[in-house]
């Protein structure tokens, strides 16, 4: 994946890689799924939100890797993450509760700074519907640009479609979420591309045209101010 992580240092391509090892052997060194998810979670945790990206990029080296049994034991863990509808989660600003500070004049950085964005309210997103937020709505982050999106997300269904049960609950999620208009974590606009992704993953497509059916109607969304970032 390209580019840098906001507010950290990037990490080199051999320290992501040594990270995603350990992560698979941590995994690979107990056989209960539970604590398996425990581990993912901690993760996460450990990361701290606003490192919820470099965990994605984790899972994007995983993904990127030959190995098979890593692919399985991390998609396995995540099946078992749906079934408790507890994924591992990374915090984006709701798209409602986002507002421009007052002024009559310029905006000066320090007014968009993380103290501004972190009074806003925030939900936790699996790394699917994670992606999906942070391509299409204003955020505490800058936008993810169309192509960095599109290659993420098919790397990470990829990764997911190695597990039998992921592949058939995470589109059934996400496909609830699209019915969801209640929560004010997504836009319509949001919400019509979840429910394309969930067909086009419950139909069986190839990773690549999922993410495609994905970001299909991205022309339709005003982006024209929208600063544009890779992951």
């Amino acid at each position: 994946m390209h580019a840098a992580l906001a507010g950290s240092p990037v990490p080199s391509a051999e320290a992501l890689r040594r990270s995603a090892a350990r992560l698979v052997a941590a995994l690979a060194a107990h056989d209960d799924a539970e604590y398996r998810l425990a581990v993912l979670k901690r993760v996460v945790r450990r990361l701290g939100e606003e490192q919820y990206p470099l965990f994605l990029r984790l899972l994007n080296v995983i993904a990127e890797s030959d190995d098979t049994r890593a692919k399985r034991l991390v998609a396995d863990t995540f099946g078992t993450a749906l079934r408790r509808m507890d994924l591992p989660g990374g915090a984006l600003s709701s798209w409602g509760a986002t507002r421009l500070p007052e002024s009559t004049g310029p905006l000066a950085a320090s007014a968009l700074s993380g103290h501004f964005f972190g009074a806003t309210p925030r939900r936790l997103l699996g790394p699917v519907e994670y992606l999906v937020v942070w391509h299409l709505q204003r955020t505490q982050r800058v936008t993810l640009g169309i192509g960095t999106f599109q290659q993420a997300l098919a790397k990470l269904i990829g990764l997911l479609d190695h597990s039998a049960e992921a592949r058939v609950l995470y589109p059934q999620k996400l496909a609830a979420d699209a019915q969801n208009e209640l929560e004010g974590a997504y836009t319509r606009t949001t919400r019509e591309h979840l429910a394309a992704l969930a067909r086009a993953w419950q139909a069986g497509l190839p990773p690549g045209d999922i993410a495609r059916a994905a970001a299909e109607s991205h022309a339709d969304t005003p982006q024209r101010t929208w600063i544009v970032r890779d992951l």
